[in-house]
């Protein structure tokens, strides 16, 4: 089981010491074990298609990638224990907007080496943007 402190933790570390999370200005809004909500505001320079103001699909993609492997983070008992993504797929499903985007990540397996999470990108809950699947290997301290 992980404790609050263990979240609050790594709630800190993406939002205040990472640096590419500070430039896309990237909040938890919601984190548990399993589960994280993250929020990403809008800014001009997220624009990849400046004729019909859409997000650059890179930056969807790095969004998902931060959500996916924060949640993956939630479930190892250690920030000792090493996480990195091996994999993951993205499906863009509706046009952006130019508006904050919100991604929710919930893991669905956890193994030995690998954990499985999916990733939903909306503005609002009821038209998803994308998903991703994702696949993070952990290197385990026990």
């Amino acid at each position: 089981m992980i404790i609050q402190d263990h979240l609050e933790f790594l709630k800190n570390v993406f939002e205040n010491h990472m640096p590419v999370n500070r430039f896309m200005g990237i909040k938890v809004v919601d984190i548990k074990e399993g589960y994280v909500k993250i929020h990403m505001p809008f800014k001009e320079e997220f624009i990849g298609d400046f004729i019909q103001k859409r997000w650059h699909g890179g930056m969807q993609a790095s969004l998902a990638d931060t959500a996916g492997g924060l949640a993956a983070m939630t479930t190892v008992s250690s920030i000792a224990e090493k996480v990195s993504t091996i994999d993951m797929r993205l499906d863009f499903l509706n046009a952006s907007e130019p508006k904050d985007l919100y991604a929710e990540a919930e893991v669905l397996k956890i193994g030995k080496r690998i954990i499985k999470v999916d990733v939903k990108l909306y503005h609002q809950k009821n038209t998803i943007i994308a998903l991703a699947r994702c696949g993070f290997s952990v290197l385990r301290t026990d």
